[in-house]
């Protein structure tokens, strides 16, 4: 019994282990993103700034520093577009649901700025972002995500967009809410107010998603 609780008591040492280490890459390639750009971030950086081994990091992360940026952005995505629990979400407010959504996105660009500045730079300017994005197939987790979210967005009542494709429409929806969040980021007094920011999104973001309100048709049917 000592033996087997001895082995069991190593094993959490070891889950423990690795997940603090995950989470020593994942803070240190964030920070020198922020610092460095995307583009000049080494692997042997992100080693040293961790401190753990470069081998150790190809060993959880074996596409390099894009997998770690893969694994920072779904902890993120699930959370910004609150899709974790859909159980929760009212498909008949698509406005409301955008809202939320919008406000979660502008309140992490706020405290992680400089993180958000300096990739959306380097997927502009760099490419390299980009490039790694389209070699994505279906089986990636990443991929899978984004889809399953596209999905999500085309259950609420109200959302109308045809014979597109939801995935494309999302990207087309992600475009721009990265080019707005960027603009700002860089020409701060384009936007009065955050409330007139999100409002404007909020517009944007209907418009890309074909959004009608079926109750107004419905109330001016009835009149």
């Amino acid at each position: 019994m000592l033996a087997e609780k001895h082995v069991q008591d190593n094993q959490k040492n070891v889950k423990r282990d690795k997940k603090a280490k995950i989470a020593y890459i994942q803070e240190a390639t964030c920070m020198l993103i922020a610092t460095k750009g995307y583009e000049n971030v080494t692997i042997r950086d992100i080693a040293e700034a961790a401190g753990v081994s470069i081998g150790l990091i190809y060993k959880y992360f074996p596409g390099g520093k894009f997998d770690i940026l893969k694994e920072i952005s779904s902890r993120y995505t699930g959370e910004l577009l609150m899709t974790k629990k859909p159980e929760n979400i009212n498909f008949n407010d698509f406005p409301g649901y955008i809202r939320n959504v919008i406000s979660n996105i502008l309140q992490y660009t706020k405290e992680n700025r400089f993180l958000v500045k300096a990739l959306i730079l380097s997927a502009l300017l760099d490419g390299e972002i980009l490039e790694e994005y389209k070699k994505m197939d279906k089986t990636d987790f990443e991929y899978k995500q984004h889809k399953n979210a596209s999905e999500l967005f085309c259950r609420f009542n109200g959302v109308e967009i045809g014979d597109k494709d939801p995935l494309e429409v999302f990207t087309d929806w992600g475009i721009m809410v990265d080019g707005i969040i960027f603009y700002t980021i860089y020409s701060p007094n384009f936007i009065k107010s955050e409330e007139s920011l999100t409002d404007l999104m909020v517009d944007l973001s209907l418009k890309i998603w074909g959004y009608q309100d079926h109750k107004i048709f419905q109330d001016q049917a009835s009149q």
